[in-house]
């Protein structure tokens, strides 16, 4: 009796520690990622991310984001920021471009749904978006 019980305390607790395998090692966000689809979070249809060049945001572990269209960096997007920090599964969003005239809904946090070397998933707001490693 008492070997089954610490058979199943040891159960409990690798699997306490186990999480859900879906958010893999911070490093794995450390790369360039394509924008493959996105949807609404409340929807289950995906809408192809299909645009007029190829666009890959590079997420740096000094916290940067470089933005790239086909291949070439560019400016940071208004609405978009030039920094992140990462806090558990959440990323912060920081320091703006200047954009006067353009009005930007507040993206400044997302939320990491799915961190994996072939996919990132990420949350922010009502919108979901998949990201492929870029070329």
């Amino acid at each position: 009796m008492k070997s089954w019980i610490a058979m199943l305390l040891g159960l409990v607790m690798v699997s306490a520690c186990q999480g859900d395998g879906s958010i893999g090692p911070k490093e794995q966000l450390y790369k360039r990622w394509n924008l493959n689809r996105v949807r609404n979070a409340q929807e289950s249809t995906w809408v192809s991310y299909d645009t007029d060049a190829y666009y890959d945001t590079e997420y740096k572990a000094d916290g940067s984001l470089v933005y790239r269209r086909n291949g070439v960096e560019t400016p940071t997007p208004c609405c978009s920021g030039s920094r992140f920090i990462r806090d558990g599964l959440m990323l912060v969003y920081g320091e703006y471009p200047s954009c006067p005239s353009v009005s930007c809904v507040d993206n400044s946090k997302a939320t990491i749904r799915i961190l994996r070397n072939n996919l990132l998933e990420l949350q922010s707001g009502e919108r979901v978006m998949q990201y492929t490693p870029a070329n």
